[in-house]
């Protein structure tokens, strides 16, 4: 009897470890790909319009305006491919 509580103890501690192990790995890659994330987008905002010749091109995000580059490529927010605009 007493082996048995033992052997039950050791199986339910195995489980939550192994499923704890599971959640950490988890958030480590979601951590890494955030900072990924968050290095494109300092890259992507230093644009500044304003200062732009007319006739000179840029890329914007549909979805999100704020996301501007001066090189093609996809919005770090939603992962669309950046729209071509030509300043007038």
């Amino acid at each position: 009897m007493k082996k048995l509580i033992i052997i039950s103890a050791f199986a339910v501690f195995a489980t939550i470890t192994a499923c704890n192990n599971s959640k950490t790995e988890d958030a480590k890659t979601t951590s890494s790909d955030t900072s990924k994330t968050a290095a494109a987008a300092a890259q992507t905002f230093n644009l500044d319009t304003n200062k732009l010749a007319s006739g000179t091109k840029f890329y914007q995000c549909e979805m999100h305006p704020e996301v501007l580059s001066d090189a093609p490529g996809t919005c770090p927010k939603c992962e669309m491919d950046l729209s071509e605009i030509i300043k007038h």
